[in-house]
């Protein structure tokens, strides 16, 4: 397994990561978004609205690398 190998297994371990991202980001922001569990802390509606754009930008962003997978092949 040369240097090619592990740059492989690199990329295939950010891959890995990336899909794993949302399953924190949703909730954090839901959590952080909610007056009943965060009272006067609650983030304001702008912030919420930002990482809900970005939320949703890497969850568009992993079903386009399925979809590149499934039709390209790996």
């Amino acid at each position: 397994m040369g240097s090619s190998g592990t740059g492989q297994l690199l990329i295939l371990s950010q891959v890995v990561l990336s899909f794993q991202l949302p399953f924190a980001i949703v909730p954090l922001v839901m959590f952080t978004a909610s007056k009943a569990k965060m009272g006067d802390m609650v983030a304001p509606l702008w912030l919420t609205a930002l990482c809900a754009l970005i939320a949703v930008t890497i969850i568009a962003l992993n079903i386009n690398l399925l979809w590149s997978v499934a039709v390209m092949g790996w």
